[in-house]
């Protein structure tokens, strides 16, 4: 009797050890998913001198389920001269005289969340008071050029701010609009601190024009038109 319940203990022992290493072969039956990418958001946020914005964070995982990780990311502001996080994902900027010191209006700073060796895409963040006027002109300050193909025309944006003294040239921080982009593709910064950005005209269809524009923390400059010439 005895030796009948060892051989049947030892078969359920067996048993056992076989549904465990069946379940194990199962992928993913005993193992967590693991995180595979991080999004955070909202993107181009502009925030206003000493406010705070509660951001966000939202896990991808290799079952293909998301799920909030706002509270479990470590959360990153490239310039915390600009703005820091507090607290997960609080976004707080610096005041208006933190910036003025500083000697460049908007603040930007990049940021970004991670969790473990997972980093998200950085987003853009402008810190700026109210903008009262935002004037662009292109070369020799003007709002109306005519150039042949292969020309680079600089374009510089100057803006006004409630509570700070004198025009602030924010050429480098400015969004740019191009109605046609067969006139002029593209108008990029050449970075920090740049005093005008920059953009070739690509047609050399005569009469052919584009109007540019920019805005800046969402507020809308004037429009500067660029018409392609065969001079």
């Amino acid at each position: 009797m005895s030796s009948k319940k060892s051989k049947l203990r030892l078969i359920g022992a067996f048993a056992a050890l076989a549904a465990l290493a069946l379940a194990v072969s199962c992928r993913g039956f005993f193992v967590n998913p693991t995180i595979t990418s991080l999004a955070i958001g909202p993107a181009n946020l502009s925030l206003a001198p000493s406010k705070s914005f509660q951001m966000s964070a939202t896990a991808t995982y290799s079952d293909g389920s998301t799920s909030d990780a706002t509270g479990k990311a470590v959360w990153q502001s490239s310039d915390v001269n600009v703005a820091t996080f507090p607290t997960p994902g609080n976004l707080t900027a610096v005041s208006l005289s933190q910036l003025e010191a500083q000697g460049t209006l908007p603040g930007t700073t990049s940021v970004s969340a991670s969790i473990g060796t997972v980093t998200s895409s950085s987003q853009t963040v402008n810190v700026c008071p109210v903008v009262q006027t935002l004037a662009i002109t292109a070369d020799n300050s003007s709002t109306s050029v005519s150039e042949p193909a292969n020309t680079v025309v600089q374009f510089v944006a100057n803006a006004t701010f409630n509570g700070v003294t004198g025009t602030q040239n924010v050429s480098p921080s400015v969004t740019w609009t191009i109605s046609n982009p067969a006139v002029i593709p593209s108008i990029t910064s050449t970075g920090s601190g740049a005093l005008f950005a920059t953009g070739t005209v690509a047609s050399s269809e005569n009469g052919m024009s584009t109007n540019v524009s920019a805005s800046l923390c969402n507020f809308p400059s004037n429009t500067v038109t660029v018409t392609a010439s065969t001079q």
